[in-house]
């Protein structure tokens, strides 16, 4: 075909397509580019614009008799025909693969089908045409997730079945375990360094702590004897998966006790998990005041407000006067949490926090007795007695915030900082003044729960600080030598932001 075309070509019977026409642009989006730079296209410098001056022709002079060869009229003949064979091929093919498509798509549209919404009818089409089998369940449950994270809305999310009870057990303080508290750390063992699971804290009365484990403990082997299996040959989040079970079961585990020097004491342990409660408030004397108290909050579950108020009193009793309270790394919690303890410093009646709906409705949330129905609640009500029982303490108080303070644990800032209870020192905080309602599904049939936002909130002071946060009084970055450690490891003579704390309780 090629060779018959440069033959033709060559008779000047096809003619081709100059440079300049190579380059024109038909598309309606091409001209309104131009109108938007404010020009038009101009022939570009490689383009040469061509006049072709052709002698005069005497009227008189007899045209030359035009003849064709019966090669070039075959040839011209054969073009055309392969040309219309061509074109009709083309156009038939087009309306053969329509007619197919409808042909196809009309076993599933016809009937009720067609009432379909676009999601069912793709639904529908997987099912009837698809080679693989399918899970309805899990296809509905990914879809869901998707739902929700289109919506915009960074804090809702769709919950499973089952994170939907992780989820009641989390917020209620409960769960089952041995009773620790953990991070991932690395360590020299027998002249190896290796990825290690450390204790940082044992839970009161819990199973680990009648085991005998010990804060500081090294978690270097999963099980005892000779099946056990190194931590290090698995990520973290598999190692701790095999450290948790169903209540009544035992997990097994080999550990590392620092004896000191670099040795290790081995101990193995057998533990039969049970339901405890969660330890979200740590407390310390500190080390370079006696005088001082240090309560860290990690949350604000429904068992924080009367672990708040036992530290608070064990560390008084210790004969601390003044207190740090450290909400670095704190994500915050439920409002009921934090209302209890914040109505432990103010009077009866002092606003605890506003809020704002989207049609505009206010609600002002006060400082009152409480008592709940839901015994899940019980840990959060509010006794006459419990108000403003530590409001002695205003001006004795630093709070050490940074990034990671969120929500609660802001409004935890933010009121100390309006009711001029404290002094705020550390780096500016998270940025969320919006508050989330959890509506569970069960109501209305289904499994699962739904978590969306649904207000905006403001502290006392009634300025918020969502998407911009609260930057403290005192402003100081951790240090360099703070990098090294876990936060929740870190010795507080490196803890630069505690030694401001500390200068501000003794200013």
């Amino acid at each position: 075909m090629r060779k018959l075309f440069s033959r033709l070509q060559a008779k000047g019977l096809v003619k081709t397509v100059s440079e300049e026409n190579k380059n024109i642009n038909t598309d309606n989006s091409g001209e309104a580019e131009s109108a938007e730079r404010g020009y038009e296209e101009q022939p570009t410098s490689g383009e040469a614009v061509r006049t072709q001056v052709l002698p005069e022709k005497d009227e008189k002079e007899p045209k030359p008799e035009k003849r064709i060869s019966l090669s070039t009229f075959v040839f011209s003949a054969i073009a055309l025909v392969l040309a219309a064979v061509m074109l009709t091929y083309t156009c038939c093919n087009s309306v053969y693969r329509q007619r197919l498509a409808e042909a196809k798509l009309e076993n599933v549209t016809v009937g009720h089908f067609s009432e379909y919404d676009e999601l069912e009818l793709i639904r529908e089409l997987f099912r009837q045409y698809s080679y693989y089998e399918l899970d309805d369940d899990e296809i509905a449950e990914k879809v869901l997730k998707a739902y929700v994270a289109a919506t915009g809305d960074k804090y809702a999310e769709y919950y499973t079945a089952d994170e939907y009870n992780e989820l009641l057990a989390d917020t209620a303080g409960e769960g089952v375990g041995v009773g620790i508290n953990i991070i991932a750390n690395t360590a020299d063992i027998d002249g190896v360094r290796r990825n290690v699971i450390e204790v940082i804290s044992v839970s009161p009365e819990s199973p680990a702590e009648s085991a005998g484990l010990k804060t500081g403990d090294l978690i270097v082997w999963i099980g005892i004897g000779g099946g056990k299996e190194l931590v290090d040959s698995f990520n973290y989040d598999t190692a701790v998966s095999k450290l948790r079970g169903e209540a009544g079961t035992v997990a097994e585990f080999t550990v590392c006790r620092d004896k000191g020097d670099g040795e290790y004491e081995k101990l193995e342990f057998s533990v039969e998990r049970k339901k405890i409660e969660s330890v979200s408030v740590y407390s310390s004397v500190s080390e370079a005041d006696s005088s001082v108290g240090i309560v860290r909050i990690d949350g604000f579950d429904l068992t924080v407000p009367k672990q708040f108020s036992r530290a608070v009193d064990e560390l008084t009793k210790a004969g601390c006067e003044k207190f740090v309270f450290d909400v670095r790394y704190n994500p915050g919690g439920d409002l009921e949490s934090i209302r209890a303890v914040l109505s432990y410093f103010l009077d009866k009646g002092d606003t605890i926090l506003s809020t704002l709906d989207r049609a505009g409705n206010e609600e002002t949330l006060l400082v009152d007795v409480i008592t709940h129905e839901n015994e899940s609640y019980s840990g959060c009500d509010i006794s006459e007695e419990d108000i403003g029982k530590y409001a002695h303490l205003k001006g004795k108080i630093a709070v050490l915030c940074n990034g990671a303070t969120a929500s609660a644990a802001e409004l935890f800032v933010a009121a100390m900082r309006d009711y001029d209870l404290a002094d705020i020192v550390g780096e500016t905080t998270y940025g969320k003044g919006s508050m989330q309602s959890t509506i569970s599904l069960r109501y209305f049939g289904y499994a699962g729960a739904i978590k969306l936002t649904t207000k905006k909130y403001f502290p006392p002071c009634g300025e918020g600080y969502d998407g911009i946060g609260i930057t403290p009084e005192y402003e100081v970055k951790q240090s360099e030598e703070a990098k090294d450690y876990n936060h929740y490891v870190l010795p507080q003579s490196l803890d630069s932001q505690l030694t401001a704390a500390l200068g501000c309780l003794n200013k």
